[in-house]
């Protein structure tokens, strides 16, 4: 009998023993692992390019901004006549460095971005290199001169590390089963038995 009552006695104490092994994990969870366990996060701001431009065209007119690789470049046009103030239209053509060394020159040159729209309109393109791009606005097909309003900026995506706030879940999970094992372990008698 005294081999049954010590059997059970060290179920209870291993159930003691685990419970508070469960408990102290939890703590641990929840006060060290939540600041070594991180997840990645990605942000996207807005970057001002041109916040707000204003100028006449007559025939073109060129204007020169540096942007990053791989950013979305975002942008909208007002396009008005000078001497109406009618929405006129206007021809937009983005070139890189290079390409805009060549049209300059009369050259074949290749464009990131055209679009010949009337009024006012939104653009969007993605430079595949950093360096600077010339915004030209052609005007060429019309007799009058144009106001154009010009805004211009991309977006940043950052990606930066932050402590992952599900630790703490795990933490509180360990810390309830490991406190209802080890309540378990302390309050369960042993089973006596008189055969």
């Amino acid at each position: 009998m005294r081999l049954i009552l010590s059997d059970c006695g060290m179920v209870l104490l291993k159930t003691t023993v685990a419970g508070v092994l469960i408990l102290v994990l939890g703590v641990l969870f929840l006060t060290v692992m939540g600041q070594y366990v991180t997840a990645e996060v990605q942000q996207v701001h807005r970057e001002d390019v041109e916040p707000h431009a204003e100028f006449l065209v007559g025939d073109s007119v060129d204007r020169a901004y540096s942007l990053p690789a791989g950013s979305e470049v975002l942008g909208m046009i007002s396009v008005t006549e000078a001497p109406s103030n009618q929405t006129g239209d206007i021809h937009l053509i983005v070139f890189d460095a290079d390409n805009y060394q060549r049209w300059s020159s009369g050259e074949q040159a290749n464009f990131v971005y055209s679009a010949g729209n009337q009024g006012q309109f939104n653009f969007t393109f993605t430079p595949k290199n950093s360096g600077v791009y010339h915004f030209v606005f052609d005007n060429t097909a019309s007799v009058y001169k144009k106001y154009v309003t010009l805004t211009v900026a991309y977006d940043q995506v950052t990606t930066t590390r932050v402590p992952d706030t599900r630790v703490g879940y795990v933490g509180w999970a360990f810390v309830l089963c490991g406190g209802l094992i080890l309540v378990y372990g302390l309050l369960r008698k042993p089973a006596i038995s008189w055969a």
